[in-house]
This record gives C-alpha cells, sequence and structure tokens, in this order.
C-alpha cells in the first residue's frame, strides 16, 4: 500500500523553454530518473523544442498563448524564416512571441500566463526552475512548492537587465524549500533568504557516454584545443578566442569549436581568428564525448556558471582541462589537481596555463589521472 503511495506521487516542472541549455539538460535527466522510477512526472513550458534532448521519457506540455491576428502573422512569419534558414518547422508560438517582444522592447505577463496554466493539472510537487517560473508557482498556489535554483546574478542581468536580476533576489525570498546545484548557488540564496531549507544535488556525468575514446581528429599534427562557445557575454567567449590567438604563435594548434557557424562567424569578423579550426554544431552527447576525447586541452573561459558542467565532461574523457574560477565550478574543480584554473578574463594567466598542458606531458597526465 505504502508503495503504490508513493509510486502516483505526481511531479510538475516549470520551464520557460526546453531549448538547449545545461539547466534545462538537469531538468530532462532528474525528470527521466523520477520516471524510470515509476513516478507520474510531467513537464510545462512556453516554449522551445526539447528534440535535442535524446530519449526523453517525460511528456513535455506547451504552453499555447492566447494571440491576435498581427502576433499570429508574425509566427508563421518567423516559422517560415526558420524552415528556410535553419530547416527547422517546429517553432511554438510562444518563441516567436517572445522574440517579438524582446526585439521590441515588450515583456508578455508570463508570470500570470504560467500561473493559470499550472492551476490545470493536478500535481503533488510542483517545481519552479528559473526566478520567473518561481513566481508562476507561487502564485498558483500549488501543493509542495520547490525551487530548482540554478540561476547567478551574472546570466539574470544578462538575460533581464537589472529589473530582472531585482526579481530574481526577490523570488530566493519566496517561502520554497529549495534544490541547487552547487554550494556558490547554496550560498546565493541563503544570502537573501538566510532561514532557507537548501539541499544541493550535483548535475552528474554520464560516464556510459563520456569516457576516455579513441581520437578520431588526426588530420595533422597540430596540438587540438577544444572550445564551447554560446554568444553570451558571461560565458567568456572573447577570452578564449584571445587565448587561442595568443597560444596558435607559440604553438602550432588546431581548435574544435563546438557552437553554431553563424556565431562563428561573427567572431571571425569582429575578434578574427588566425587559427585553424573545424566547427561543430547540433552535437548530440556521444559526438561531444568523442569531440573531448580527440582534444589536447578543453578551454573554459566562463566568467560565472551556477555549477559549470563541461569541464567535469572533459574530466570524464580523459582531456585536461584549462579553465576559469567561475564558482560554480569550486565544488569539483582543484587548482593544480585535476584542472590548472585562472581568474575570469585573465588571458595572460590562462595562455600560460594551456601552453603548460601542451608542452609539459607531465602535468598533462597528473591532471588526466586526478580528472
Amino acid at each position: 500500500m505504502r508503495n503504490n503511495v508513493i509510486l502516483s506521487f505526481k511531479f510538475l516542472y516549470v520551464l520557460i523553454t526546453t531549448g538547449l541549455a545545461g539547466g534545462v539538460r538537469y531538468v530532462f535527466e532528474v525528470a527521466n530518473g523520477l520516471k524510470e522510477r515509476g513516478y507520474d512526472v510531467k513537464i510545462l513550458s512556453l516554449a522551445g523544442d526539447h528534440r535535442w534532448f535524446k530519449d526523453l521519457k517525460v511528456e513535455v506540455i506547451y504552453k499555447e498563448p492566447m494571440i491576435n491576428k498581427i502576433s499570429y502573422t508574425l509566427y508563421r512569419l518567423y516559422k517560415i524564416y526558420n524552415l528556410i534558414k535553419h530547416r527547422n518547422s517546429n517553432i511554438k508560438p510562444y518563441d516567436s512571441l517572445l522574440l517579438f517582444s524582446s526585439l521590441l522592447g515588450i515583456k508578455p505577463d508570463i508570470i500570470i500566463e504560467l500561473a493559470e496554466f499550472i492551476q490545470n493539472f493536478d500535481s503533488d510537487t510542483t517545481i519552479a526552475t528559473y526566478y520567473l517560473t518561481a513566481f508562476s508557482v507561487w502564485f498558483s498556489q500549488s501543493k509542495r512548492p520547490f525551487y530548482l535554483m540554478q540561476d547567478f546574478p551574472e546570466l539574470v542581468e544578462s538575460n533581464e537587465g537589472r529589473t530582472g536580476l531585482n526579481m530574481f533576489r526577490l523570488s530566493l525570498k519566496l517561502p520554497f524549500s529549495f534544490i541547487t546545484v552547487s554550494s556558490y548557488t547554496k550560498q546565493l540564496i541563503l544570502d537573501n533568504n538566510p532561514t532557507a531549507r537548501v539541499t544541493i544535488a550535483h548535475p552528474g556525468v554520464n560516464l556510459e557516454v563520456f569516457r576516455p575514446r579513441r581520437r578520431e581528429l588526426k588530420n595533422d599534427s597540430k596540438k587540438k584545443v577544444m572550445v564551447i562557445l554560446r554568444g553570451q557575454k558571461q560565458k567568456g567567449d572573447n577570452v578564449a578566442l584571445e587565448v587561442l590567438k595568443i597560444v596558435s604563435k607559440k604553438i602550432p594548434i588546431h581548435a574544435i569549436i563546438v557552437s553554431r557557424k553563424d556565431l562563428v562567424d561573427i567572431y571571425s569578423k569582429t575578434i578574427g581568428i588566425n587559427f585553424p579550426y573545424t566547427v561543430f554544431s547540433n552535437v548530440d552527447d556521444e559526438t561531444m564525448s568523442r569531440l573531448y576525447s580527440s582534444a589536447d586541452a578543453f578551454l573554459f573561459t566562463s566568467y560565472a556558471e551556477g555549477f559549470g558542467l563541461p569541464p567535469l565532461e572533459a574530466m570524464a574523457c580523459g582531456t585536461p582541462v584549462v579553465m576559469t574560477d567561475n564558482k560554480g565550478s569550486r565544488d569539483y574543480a582543484l587548482n593544480g589537481y585535476n584542472a590548472l584554473i585562472s581568474q575570469p578574463g585573465d588571458i595572460k594567466s590562462l595562455v600560460n596555463n594551456l601552453i603548460r598542458v601542451l608542452q609539459d606531458d607531465k602535468l598533462k597526465e597528473n591532471l588526466i589521472e586526478n580528472g
């Protein structure tokens, strides 16, 4: 009888978007784990396309917005544009609504819309996954509200400005039980809500996928350095490219760049890329693992992260890591032990550390072993 009660427990995750992001991946993996244990799990979202996450076992329900004829026309035009530009017609109405609202400087009241949407579902626990959804969950008066808090000030301010940052801090004061991903994000919560109940649940790495593999990129004798470029200011893309430009003048390198090709084209024109590189876009986890394993070093130059999963994935693949102290990674990255760590934006230090890893085989072996 007790097991039947437990397995009938209903979880409801609330997202703004299901687009490709580390935080969304974490939600999907946890939701899958609960589903595999027999729980009833659903995910609500306003926008996005979750097909990038292979084998999602949980139902994703998208909120259909109330849109007028003008908004519908914009949606159709945006859908046609994506079909031509990106060969992707699987665009939700809210994707276009949020995009055009951003371009026009208009902010739709998605908090209230989501709150009303949540009320249509009978869940035992409703989990907010972003500061805006925290208010939606609170206003919906859901039973057993939880806040899966993965955000940090730099990310919020970059996306939503100072007003968003103030709302983010206010969301941390809500009377929720909190789950968070690192000691850094836990402290953010406690700084704003000293009596909050906070549990840390670190994101994990699937060691069946992220493991050392045979090197596949052997097209030249150059050292391979892998980077991920995202286009967000706090990710430090410009720092990574400047480091690679300087290192390439001292050591022949070939960059493995995981990014959108159009973003790399923009950087090539604005920052300048004077070293050989290959761009990989829309890569799945299997491909990502092979790319990590093919690299002589992984360079990660983010200014701030809630946790920072890519360096941990690289370590699991047997790739030495050169990175910045982005706060979230302090729970697993130890300077000189399993990574070489510089202060964010310190190009000189990152250059020196990358050169050391590429030239010092003993150091490289120690970092790989301890990683």
